[in-house]
């Protein structure tokens, strides 16, 4: 491993020329030629940022081709001079991040100091790429309403993706991509690493960026080129902006509270009261020079304070009804320093802080006294240096440092000295939690990247080359501290009553609670990679994109005590991830206005940490795991109208700690009834790509493109139990006898050896094993209307289909395992995140003739998202599970805001839960204050039509909830009212 690091890094000394610079920069290649379309060598051509007046310089090509890489979106001024020709100037270029912008230079007989003036727009349609995606403006992020402005949110403004509005988190808005699990998508700032290396990007990016600090932002579904990698999802390619040579800024505030904001449907069905709800955001920016056209500072801080409204309906217990609201407060601070040293090296460091702590957490169906709380605090720091080799190469090298320190816990366990032990138990009813929270957990992550990235432009070789090479080093570590459940948790499986001593039915049927104290690991990762891109312009109208990628990702886990290794430090390290980049764009017309493109990928997955944790902490041996009363099944008496015989059943929901510490001491290394064991086969799962699409720039402000995406993920991971159990019937009150397999046999006769008097387990032994699969097929058809003439709008549509043997979200288990058998063939259905139709108009327009009225809107429509319905009190293949689907057919609630499912069919996930629609509109006036100053005065109305767009409904039809609509999806609220002001300058 050490060799090939080196070689490595001996491989990009020697090309010296950047890939990755593309991440958070933008570039121009061209011709240029004369009055007769004769190419010109030796034209000096300069690209400079007309704000800041940074600039980048080369010289045309002896077949007059040029290429400039690696410089910051933004608006410029294209220039060509040549002794004996007029000097070619083109004003108001607006690069986009990410694209290729193709601009010919035509040069004229004359003086120097003459000059030729061009004016035109930057063209729509990136004719050199096979990439799918799409571009977000800074006025897009500025002027549309947003409910909770976070930028994640308008990713979904582009086609194939379906945005989370996240309650439970703040900032943590996540987007699925492909129909695959939010986990799997890249997000990069400034170029740089801003990804959640334990729990993915489930909760978005790691540190949550204003809106008001970011300059514009890139989104590539499908066939990014091999300069990107640790994703088969999609990279989110945003930057912040930076100072210029006049002092600029913005102040805002946004204001809402309960009186513009309607009762929550089920407030108003329930006759609670009306959450006392206040949002108050507000901040500002400002940036300029330090040095005229040389160094530039840039700063952002932003302060948020939310009292959001929850209202929770519990139909088994409407005493239990209530409306609350939960507190957020937060600080946000950006600071950004840009230096161009000469004209041929630049230097910038960037700054990110999140502070974010909530309290009154209600996640999920829990009263209040349930609700936690989290404190976290999250930033990442990068520092970019850029060097130009020559009229042909351009290195970057860039360093990184991303963290994450966030705490979830309980009042109680907050208050006391975080002593979880000394909480009062959890009451896990059967539809709903009481009394208190188990979750109390902490950790910190620290993620460092080295980047070196080297862009070489070789002209006149069979065509012109764009060749990118660079390589990428990554040390993550996450040190993660669990006294989760250390309070203990009854379960009530068949009760929602409230506990009646004299009542057996009200008894707890389970009693779980972590033994031996506190559990504590840190996991670590090592991460290696290298590309080869080559953009590959054959001629006037082709375009190859050819690239190959490796990735390397070493996890040193411990294999302790799992006799699958034959040692503990021989853990897995699949060393064969070679990713091939294929990709053709074809200019149709070779006017760069419309382009056919298409191309294959296979793109590789990065290993979160929160999915292999067990193998960490739910060792053979541990001083910490989870134990369950009865072990092998619930305690059949409350079930059946009789008190449970379980010792620590007995009493009904009161710990006896005593018993427990006298069965598990605390304090001491103690077997586990059950274990998380890696698997030496473990490998990376991966998505091929195969895409083909058109693009048309209709008008200079006008484009459209129809693109067919098929992604087909492998080896996608999954959960196989080695201690399987068969029940004696089909109820679930029967005791899950374990029957063990061939691998688990060998594996207990390896540690009998080791430890004599061994005893086999007596609770699950799982691996994950590579044995998911899903399949992706989409029609993604998108019109954008750049802003021109006073309006802009954007139209995305998305037809598509996500299915699998796998729900793909996170590793999951097959409910239909029998013995050793994970009987995937009935695990089939469609993915959990199957949404097959998604409709986002939005956009925003000056009315005519109003001196300075504004309207903007987001309207989105979505089918509904898939569930399962089963009866979790039967057993019907008695292997411990009771995800069984129910007989097709068609089934319906009883109650109030009973939800009907038609034609269901008999499978994992085969009922739709209801559609969403939500149209959030603004109105608004701006003031010109003079030059560069205006005020924005305006009215944010969210879900206009105050439509109730529900969550699922439970899909158990033993439940009280079954099909029973009792809850707000988490990406919309009732009618809300915002007023904003904004002033820039």
């Amino acid at each position: 491993m050490r060799r090939l690091i080196g070689r490595l890094f001996v491989l990009c000394s020697i090309i010296a020329t950047p890939a990755w610079a593309q991440q958070g920069t933008t570039e121009i290649r061209g011709r240029v030629i004369d009055a007769q379309e004769a190419v010109l060598p030796g034209v000096v051509i300069v690209a400079r940022n007309q704000d800041t007046g940074m600039f980048r310089q080369t010289v045309s090509n002896a077949d007059g081709t040029y290429l400039i890489t690696g410089i910051p979106p933004g608006t410029y001024e294209l220039t060509g001079t040549l002794q004996g020709f007029s000097r070619f100037a083109r004003r108001d270029l607006v690069l986009e991040i990410g694209k290729t912008a193709t601009i010919d230079v035509r040069m004229t007989v004359g003086s120097v100091s003459e000059e030729v003036t061009v004016t035109a727009e930057a063209p729509i349609v990136d004719v050199t790429s096979k990439e799918v995606g799409g571009n977000i403006t800074s006025r897009e992020l500025v002027e549309l309403p947003s409910i909770n402005r976070n930028f994640v949110g308008f990713v979904g403004l582009l086609p194939g993706i379906v945005p989370t509005i996240s309650t439970e988190s703040f900032g943590s808005d996540s987007i699925t991509v492909n129909g695959q699990d939010p986990r799997n998508n890249n997000y990069t700032l400034d170029g740089a690493n801003n990804n959640d290396d334990v729990i993915g990007q489930r909760a978005g990016t790691q540190a949550r960026t204003p809106i008001e600090a970011v300059q514009e932002f890139q989104v590539i579904t499908n066939q990014f080129d091999a300069q990107y990698g640790r994703t088969a999802g999609a990279i989110v390619n945003a930057v912040t902006k930076q100072g210029t040579n006049a002092f600029r800024g913005s102040a805002f505030s946004f204001f809402k509270d309960a009186s513009l904001t309607a009762k929550d449907y089920f407030a108003k069905q329930n006759d609670l009261t009306k959450p006392d709800t206040a949002e108050q955001q507000f901040g500002g920016t400002f940036g300029g020079p330090i040095v005229r056209d040389k160094a530039h500072f840039f700063a952002s801080l932003e302060r948020v304070r939310i009292d959001e409204g929850i209202t929770s309906v519990f139909n088994a217990r409407p005493d239990l009804d209530f409306s609350t609201t939960e507190q957020t407060r937060v600080w946000n601070t950006v600071l950004r320093f840009d230096n161009q040293l000469n004209a041929s090296n630049t230097w910038g460091v960037r700054w990110l802080r999140e502070y974010s702590p909530q309290f009154n957490q209600i996640i999920g169906s829990v009263t209040p006294a349930a609700a936690r709380e989290e404190d976290d605090t999250d930033q990442t720091v990068v520092g970019t240096w850029t060097s130009v080799l020559g009229d042909n190469k351009v290195n970057t090298v860039r360093l990184n440092w991303t963290q994450e320190d966030v705490s979830f816990g309980n009042p109680c366990y907050n208050g006391n000295g975080r002593d979880q032990a000394a909480c009062e138990p959890t009451l896990a009813f059967q539809t709903f939690t009481d009394q208190q929270s188990n979750v109390a957990q902490s950790r910190v992550n620290d993620a460092y990247q080295f980047e070196d990235t080297l862009s070489w432009f070789v002209p006149n070789l069979k065509g012109d080359h764009d060749i990118k090479v660079g390589a990428q080093y990554q040390y993550s570590k996450a040190r993660s501290f669990n006294d989760g459940n250390l309070n203990g948790t009854f379960s009530f499986g068949r009760s929602n009553a409230p506990f009646d001593p004299a009542d057996p039915a009200t008894y707890p049927d389970r009693f779980s609670i972590r033994v031996g104290g506190r559990s504590e690991s840190l996991i670590t990762s090592r991460y290696f990679a290298w590309f080869v891109q080559d953009k590959w312009k054959i001629g006037p109208k082709l375009t190859l994109n050819l690239g190959v990628r490796h990735d390397i990702e070493v996890l040193p886990a411990p294999e302790v005590d799992n006799p699958l290794f034959a040692s503990a430090n021989d853990y897995p390290v699949d060393k064969n991830n070679i990713a091939p980049r294929i990709g053709v764009a074809y200019d149709l017309h070779g006017d760069g206005r419309d382009v056919i493109r298409g191309g294959y990928g296979r793109f590789y997955d990065k290993t979160h940490f929160e999915l292999i944790s067990g193998i960490y902490t739910n060792t053979v041996f541990a001083t910490s795991f989870t134990r369950n009363f009865p072990l092998a099944a619930v305690d059949s008496g409350p079930r059946n109208g009789m008190f449970p015989t379980d010792p620590l059943l007995v009493n009904g929901p009161f710990v006896n700690r005593a018993l427990v510490e006298a069965q598990y001491p605390s304090g001491s290394l103690l077997r586990n009834s059950g274990a998380s064991w890696d698997n030496p086969d473990r490998t990376s799962p991966f998505t091929d790509q195969v895409t083909v699409g058109y693009s048309r720039q209709l008008r200079t402000d006008l484009g459209v493109s129809v693109d067919y995406v098929h992604a087909a993920a492998r080896d996608l991971l999954m959960s196989l139990n080695l201690n399987p159990g068969l029940r004696a019937t089909t109820a679930v009150t029967s005791p899950l006898v374990r029957q063990g397999s061939a691998t688990l046999d060998a594996a207990e006769a390896s540690l009998a050896t080791t430890y004599p008097g061994f005893d086999p387990f007596t609770t699950n032994v799982t691996i994950p094993v590579n044995r998911g699969e899903t399949n992706y097929d989409a029609l993604m058809i998108q019109v954008e209307k750049r802003y021109a003439n006073r309006w802009s709008a954007r139209v995305s549509y998305t037809l598509s289909y996500s299915r699998g043997n796998t729900t793909g979200s996170g590793v999951p288990t097959s409910g239909f395992q029998v013995l050793d058998d994970m009987h995937l063939e009935l695990n089939e259905g469609p993915t959990n995140f199957d949404q097959r139709h998604n409709l986002v108009i939005s956009g925003s327009a000056l009315v005519p003739r109003t001196g300075g009225m504004t309207l903007s809107w987001v309207a989105r429509a979505l089918s509904g998202s898939p569930f399962s319905l089963f009866d979790n009190t039967i057993d019907p293949d008695r292997n411990g599970s009771s995800s069984e689907p129910l007989a097709a057919g068609s089934y319906s609630g009883t109650g109030e805001n009973a939800y009907t499912v038609d034609h269901y069919e008999s499978k994992r996930n085969g009922a739709y839960g209801p559609g969403f629609f939500k149209l959030d509109l603004r109105a608004g006036y701006r003031f010109q204050l003079g030059a560069q100053r205006t005020l924005d005065a305006f009215v944010e109305v969210f879900n206009v039509t105050n439509r109730v767009n529900y969550s699922n409904p439970s899909g158990n039809i033993a439940s009280a909830n079954f099909l029973i609509l009792n809850g707000y999806s988490t990406s919309t609220t009732p009618r809300t009212v915002q007023i904003g002001f904004r002033v820039g300058f």
